[in-house]
């Protein structure tokens, strides 16, 4: 692939500035000395013949009053990403869906509001599956509404030999009453069981999440940086894990920050930050190459980071700005993590683009999670560590996955994308 095209309405960062300057009504040599620069160099910004360095933006998007991720060329990637899903679900056209970009850079805080809302939809669409799917497999449930059936059906029956015999005799007609009592109890009593069931459901809030699901959010909300792991090992965790009510999720989560806190003894962050290719750090790591990535991954805040077992599922997902990541279920098979599997222990790096155009390096390893005793299998895990490419170049083409890959001509592909159903129903 000889040359990634970037997104033509993807406004380099000067533009940016100048954009939301004018719009914020600031005069350039206002905003210029509350940056610390001259009026004549904020000019040249403003026209795209000066670099803006990671402390200037910073400055500039404080000076702004907008987050600094507003005014980088990738910013606005996370969001219109979330709204070409969003308006890929509700069948909205190929044309529609290409204003996304648009949407994101004039309008964030309307875009972010319709992200959100379509994250309560498929909230609550996951809600409605696993309670349909508690209602077909629970057994306690199963066995309650068959009470209930069953006791509806034996007050029906007596109901029906009351009203079609005029004559009963006394003794006969006392033991009916009596059996209508006591069923119309049992049947009572079941409705109040089934009710419980589904006040206690609703009274989870939160926790009707999956436990991966749980975990996920409290990984992204943190930024997947704990700075009391660094300082103070695995004795933070507990405190860490105070907002995470269910009980599978927090042992899903402590379990991910014990391997947290103890990559950052055998790796200190400050050597971590101070390198700036995996290569750096293979000495201090003793030759370990998933312990390079994933601390790598971990501490670089723009980096993306996946962890998946032998199975493809990933284990841990820590999602870059313009290379989303699923929740739930797999990535794309074309993914390197996935490659590394085939041959534990070997290093492998690649270039590969998205389908926005974007170019990120790909470093990933596989190696045994843990010593095996003789006799047993090894226990597999791949780890990926994404990176911003440097620039355009020859990369193999994936995407996020298959349900939001646009990418029709696809031998990987394993089941419809939403975004070509959408681009489809947009032509008809």
């Amino acid at each position: 692939m000889d040359g990634i095209r970037q997104d033509p309405r993807a406004l380099p960062t000067g533009l940016r500035v100048r954009e939301r300057r004018l719009a914020e009504g600031i005069k350039q040599a206002h905003l210029a000395r509350a940056a610390g620069i001259s009026p004549s160099y904020l000019n040249l910004i403003e026209h795209n013949r000066r670099p803006i360095g990671g402390g200037l933006l910073g400055r500039l998007a404080d000076a702004l009053g907008v987050d600094r991720a507003l005014l980088s060329e990738d910013g606005d990637v996370v969001l219109t990403g979330a709204l070409r899903d969003a308006g890929a679900g509700q069948g909205m056209a190929a044309e529609a869906l290409d204003e996304a970009p648009e949407i994101a850079r004039r309008h964030p805080d309307w875009a972010r509001l319709i992200a959100a809302q379509a994250e309560a939809l498929a909230a609550q669409a996951r809600t409605i599956e696993a309670l349909s799917d508690r209602l077909t497999h629970d057994p306690s449930l199963a066995d309650a509404l068959h009470e209930l059936l069953t006791t509806v059906a034996s007050v029906r029956s007596t109901a029906s030999i009351l009203a079609q015999t005029p004559e009963i005799d006394p003794n006969w007609l006392g033991r009916f009453h009596a059996n209508i009592d006591e069923e119309s109890r049992r049947l009572a009593s079941g409705a109040e069981a089934v009710v419980g069931y589904f006040d206690r459901e609703a009274a989870r809030g939160d926790r009707r999440l999956l436990p991966v699901e749980t975990v996920s959010r409290f990984l992204d909300e943190n930024g997947h940086r704990f700075d009391a792991l660094e300082t103070d090992g695995a004795a933070a965790i507990p405190a860490l894990l105070d907002g995470i009510a269910d009980g599978a999720a927090r042992e899903m989560a402590a379990a991910i920050l014990r391997d947290d806190a103890a990559d950052a003894e055998r790796l200190p962050r400050a050597r971590v930050e101070a390198a700036t290719d995996p290569s750096d750090l293979i000495g201090p790591a003793g030759g370990d190459l998933a312990l390079v990535l994933r601390r790598m991954g971990v501490v670089h805040r723009g980096a993306g980071l996946v962890i998946c077992d032998a199975a493809g599922a990933m284990v841990r997902r820590k999602p870059a700005a313009g290379f989303p990541l699923p929740v739930m279920g797999a990535g794309c098979p074309l993914w390197p993590v996935y490659g590394a599997l085939a041959q534990p222990g070997r290093p492998v790096v690649e270039a590969i683009a998205t389908p926005d155009g974007a170019v990120w390096q790909a470093h990933a390893v596989a190696d045994a999670r843990a010593p095996v005793s003789f006799g047993d299998p090894p226990v597999l895990r791949a780890t990926m560590l994404l990176t911003r490419a440097s620039g355009p170049g020859r990369a193999r083409p994936v995407g996020p996955g298959c349900r939001t890959c646009p990418r029709a001509a696809c031998a990987a592909r394993r089941e419809p994308s939403v975004l070509s159903q959408a681009a489809t129903a947009g032509e008809t």
